[in-house]
């Protein structure tokens, strides 16, 4: 089983998730464009933490370059934080790898609130991804296809807060924000979904990083 762990609370929760019925567990950071040390540090002490069988770190820095080239128009349906085909690389470099560890499953951490701002967080995308990997690997021509599974796509930020709470997730070492600083903006989509999150579950955030305002 490999887990895809961004260091933030949505991932941290799905690894935890996984952990009640899961033994051999992998996890999984991509590293590109947004909190490349902070999120990546993190990563690492929610995977420790875990005492996953092994935790892989994957650079993609072609995507500083995706960023730089990049400037849309407003949107009123996509989010800001969409980053082009974004998932549809790390599912691919994940199936990769669970081919190469002979996984049988991908779990990832999008909630409710990414499936409706981001395209590549929704259930139609995860769907025809699976089925993208079942015609297009070996695994898939020889009835052994690789799941993508996504345990919170019905929970909304804060009742994923509130698994996370009852998992006994170590919320104090995820990282939210987008930027890469000692400590959190507390301006972009990251830092305020984590505050609302937390605002609306009533309980304080026991991250020294925690989002902050001027």
């Amino acid at each position: 089983m490999i887990v895809l762990l961004s260091g933030g609370i949505d991932s941290a929760t799905a690894l935890y998730l996984t952990k009640q019925e899961e033994s051999e567990i992998y996890s999984l950071n991509m590293v590109y464009t947004q909190s490349y040390d902070s999120e990546a540090e993190a990563s690492k002490k929610i995977a420790e933490a875990a005492a996953v069988k092994e935790h892989l770190t994957i650079y993609l820095p072609f995507f500083k370059d995706i960023e730089r080239r990049y400037h849309p128009k407003p949107s009123m349906e996509i989010s800001t934080a969409y980053v082009p085909a974004r998932n549809i690389i790390f599912y691919g470099v994940a199936a990769s790898y669970a081919e190469a560890l002979n996984a049988s499953s991908v779990v990832f951490g999008s909630n409710a609130d990414d499936a409706q701002e981001l395209p590549d967080a929704a259930p139609n995308f995860i769907r025809l991804m699976n089925e993208l990997v079942r015609v297009g690997t070996r695994s898939g021509r020889e009835q052994a296809s690789i799941q993508f599974v996504n345990p919170l796509i019905k929970y909304r930020k804060s009742e994923v807060l509130r698994l996370a709470i009852r998992l006994k997730v170590p919320l104090e070492l995820t990282w939210s924000c987008y930027e890469d600083g000692q400590v959190p903006c507390g301006k972009c989509r990251g830092c305020l979904m984590r505050q609302k999150a937390f605002e609306e579950v009533g309980t304080m955030d026991p991250s020294s990083s925690a989002p902050t305002h001027d």
